[in-house]
């Protein structure tokens, strides 16, 4: 079993509502679809645990220079070290994107993004929670999968 299979997993896969094109806006640099792409693949991240390791180069530039008012934190490894190091700092960061304010014209920044992952976020107040974070490993390192994860207290005990 890989590392990956044993990380902390927080919801089944795409339980979460995706974005489509339509729910967002072209900016003069960015067409909806990639607006919408990279919004989804933000909230597979918190699906998935937001585990640092997957933390990707697209992920940190997606949050550092366009959502929740983010700060760069110098690079990706300081941005995952503030925000997805532990359970209460994984909480921390859903909080701080609930709480954000997304304003603007949605043809210059990505409020209509943010405002979507708001609402989804509300969806689940249980992202709220420590508990959300820890306890829970795939079955099996499968990324097309829709099995619901096993519940554990410990997350390197075999599945």
């Amino acid at each position: 079993m890989t590392s990956a299979a044993l990380r902390p997993h927080a919801l089944p896969p795409r339980t979460l509502t995706r974005l489509t094109p339509a729910d967002c806006t072209a900016t003069r640099w960015l067409t909806a679809q990639a607006k919408a792409s990279a919004g989804n693949r933000f909230l597979a991240f918190i699906e998935n645990g937001l585990h640092p390791d997957a933390f990707t180069d697209d992920l940190y530039r997606t949050c550092s220079q366009h959502l929740f008012a983010h700060i760069a934190h110098f690079d990706r490894h300081g941005f995952a070290d503030v925000w997805f190091t532990t359970p209460d700092d994984k909480v921390a960061f859903i909080r701080h994107a609930m709480n954000a304010r997304s304003s603007g014209d949605p043809a210059w920044t990505w409020s209509d993004v943010e405002q979507h992952l708001q609402h989804t976020l509300a969806d689940h107040p249980h992202l709220q929670e420590p508990s959300a974070w820890t306890g829970a490993a795939r079955p099996h390192d499968c990324p097309s999968c829709h099995c619901t994860p096993s519940h554990t207290t410990d997350p390197h005990a075999p599945a």
